[in-house]
């Protein structure tokens, strides 16, 4: 449905506020600043037209990739950003064959349908680089909420969970911070519990996460034919 009219529709629906984004309001890239993350290569999923990433360019990052659905906001992002490189796709369907210093997900994940979520996962993970940093922002409700979706017909949801601890329960990320509020734009204890959302700054460790486990006195390995 996005890649079919979805993705256009909610473009232009939010192009004004697109056209205001304000790199100092946002709160990803205030995580990024409060802890001095630096990196040469970004990618960001979702990226609309651009906007974040043109942020980070003018931050020092050279290597600069969206992936978005929506050939409208590429057209929009081309033309107002020429050094990103857009490529359309799904987040479920992007092979990008590239692993990047920083990985952006902010607000994409609740709109994957619940069958394709890990594939989704997966498929961001694998852009990541062992010691990068990934950047996951979405709804986050005390407990996972289902949530028609008015746009579409009945029987359409969105997807609302702290999408950060799927990472987290691998044991391949470790939190280096967040922030929790009320929209991707603000900071609100006050909002409404299935309107609070949050953004997790995660670093990836393939090793150094864990530690030796040492085995029991008299406990060793045994042969495949012990019982």
């Amino acid at each position: 449905m996005f890649l079919e009219s979805e993705a256009d529709r909610w473009y232009q629906r939010n192009a004004a506020v697109l056209e205001a984004f304000d790199p100092d309001q946002d709160l990803p890239l205030r995580l990024l600043d409060l802890y001095r993350v630096e990196a040469a290569s970004a990618l960001e999923v979702g990226a609309a037209t651009g906007a974040r990433l043109a942020a980070l360019g003018a931050r020092g990052c050279r290597r600069l990739v969206a992936v978005e659905p929506s050939l409208a906001a590429i057209a929009e992002g081309r033309r107002r950003h020429p050094g990103i490189e857009f490529r359309r796709a799904l987040v479920t369907d992007m092979d990008l064959g590239e692993q990047f210093d920083l990985v952006i997900a902010h607000y994409v994940l609740h709109w994957v349908d619940r069958g394709a979520l890990l594939t989704a996962v997966a498929a961001i993970d694998r852009c990541v680089r062992d010691g990068g940093f990934l950047l996951v922002g979405d709804f986050c409700p005390a407990a996972p909420a289902r949530v028609p979706y008015h746009h579409l017909p009945a029987g359409v949801y969105t997807w609302k969970q702290p999408y950060h601890e799927i990472w987290t329960a691998s044991g391949l990320y470790r939190v280096v911070a967040g922030l929790t509020g009320a929209s991707p734009r603000a900071l609100d204890p006050r909002a409404a519990e299935h309107e609070r959302g949050g953004v997790w700054l995660l670093r990836k460790s393939l090793a150094d996460h864990y530690v030796e486990a040492a085995l029991p006195p008299g406990v060793g390995p045994r042969s495949t034919g012990d019982r």
